[in-house]
């Protein structure tokens, strides 16, 4: 990590942050460009901007060419698209942020020339993007905007009062593809390929080459590349016949990836994802024979038992982050929990037979649209009530990791008591 900052903090870029110097960069960008909101100025209302990550490739200053490597944020007032992989050149000036994984926030002026597209895997993967974001445009409605957002984690549909929506129900979890996602398209995937092919290592194979294609389709954010390695771990146990260990392959996905980019480290979604794993890893059993002691369904009791230890461990880091606890976040995830594979495994077989057969995707998006509606129901009425407010940071992390203790040691006290 420090290796990481030292070379963000002395750079060719350094000097030029916030000095007003006009330079032009030729960048590849490598991330979707994303239109943000307008946002409120004194007398006026700034037009909404595009941003996206950039990897600089050269920087021309004054009349010097440098040759470089580093991550910046573009901001720009075109309405930029282009695919991750895309080479471009433009003008601007450098400004400090406060982001930390890039050098600095360089904003455009003048034009964008793209100089080439992304690679013919790129263009592939974001042409079935853009196929299936269309068909579910048809779909219509805020049921037609999200299915999208769970399959392939592209959120561009859907309504920033959405958005807000399912952030305050607990359910925002849901539109980033996370280890769940890949969990539920290996596993159908490993179940209809044992009627055609016989050898399990096969099947595995072409499973793992199905996901290696899933990691193109929803980009490699934070929590798909957590669950890439863990899956990838436990697939190669399985073909060699190894007993192995969900938790162990989680460390070793973290480790991994900590050591490949420590900027992980600080993110809050890797974080959650993390958390929200280890705690269905550690907790779902526990908490499923705790419930079935009053709940008599053991399948209702193990769907609950899944949304509270994920929710239990995450809660800390969400007080810490964003101050806040949505009270209604166990009832609105048991309530979307059963909706969410028939969603992801449909809409991921829409999504690949998209590009052509756009009638037959269509009918595919159609039938999970009801399904869709369950979520969006609930997160539109469950977003009505309040959330509890609490302090950010390490003192409201603290607070939530107290209560946390406290509820372990008053579920322990009888046992205890007895021994």
């Amino acid at each position: 990590m420090a290796i990481h900052q030292r070379a963000l903090a002395s750079n060719i870029v350094a000097p030029l942050l916030n000095k007003k110097v006009s330079v032009q960069i030729v960048a590849s960008i490598t991330s979707d460009p994303k239109l943000g909101e307008p946002k409120q100025m004194v007398g006026y209302l700034a037009p909404a901007r595009t941003t996206a990550l950039i990897s600089i490739i050269s920087i021309k200053i004054g009349k010097v060419t440098y040759k470089t490597h580093l991550p910046l944020r573009l901001t720009t007032a075109e309405h930029l698209q282009a695919l991750p992989g895309s080479v471009i050149s433009c003008a601007g000036i450098i400004y400090s942020t406060p982001e930390k994984r890039v050098a600095g926030l360089f904003a455009e002026h003048g034009a964008i020339t793209k100089i080439h597209g992304a690679k013919r895997i790129g263009r592939a993967a974001g042409a079935i993007r853009a196929d299936f974001r269309a068909i579910s445009q048809r779909v219509g409605g805020p049921s037609g905007a999200l299915i999208p957002g769970l399959v392939l984690g592209d959120t561009s549909l859907e309504s920033h009062a959405f958005v807000n929506d399912m952030l305050l129900a607990g359910l925002t979890h849901l539109t980033a593809v996370s280890g769940e996602n890949f969990a539920i398209i290996a596993a159908f995937v490993l179940w209809a390929l044992q009627w055609v092919v016989p050898n399990l290592k096969a099947r595995l194979f072409i499973c793992a080459l199905v996901l290696v294609g899933f990691i193109f389709l929803v980009r490699p954010s934070p929590s798909v590349l957590r669950a890439t390695v863990m899956v990838s771990v436990l697939l190669i146990a399985k073909g060699r016949g190894v007993r192995s260990s969900a938790l162990a392959a989680l460390g070793l996905a973290i480790a991994l990836l900590i050591l490949i980019d420590p900027f992980e480290a600080t993110d809050p979604g890797f974080a959650l994802s993390v958390a929200a794993t280890g705690g269905i890893l550690l907790l779902c059993d526990p908490v499923s024979d705790w419930l079935q002691r009053f709940i008599r369904h053991k399948r209702i009791a193990e769907l609950l038992a899944i949304s509270i230890a994920a929710n239990l461990i995450c809660t800390p880091l969400t007080i810490a982050i964003s101050g806040q606890v949505s009270l209604m976040s166990l009832p609105s995830n048991f309530f979307v929990e059963p909706v969410v594979a028939p969603i992801t495994i449909v809409g991921f077989i829409a999504a690949l037979v998209a590009p052509f057969a756009p009638g037959f995707a269509y009918l595919l998006a159609l039938m999970v649209k009801p399904f869709a509606a369950v979520i969006v129901w609930v997160a539109t009425n469950f977003a009505k009530v309040p959330v509890l407010h609490l302090s950010k940071g390490f003192a409201g992390g603290a607070i939530g990791t107290l209560v946390l203790v406290c509820g372990w040691i008053a579920l322990r006290w009888r046992s205890w008591g007895s021994l």
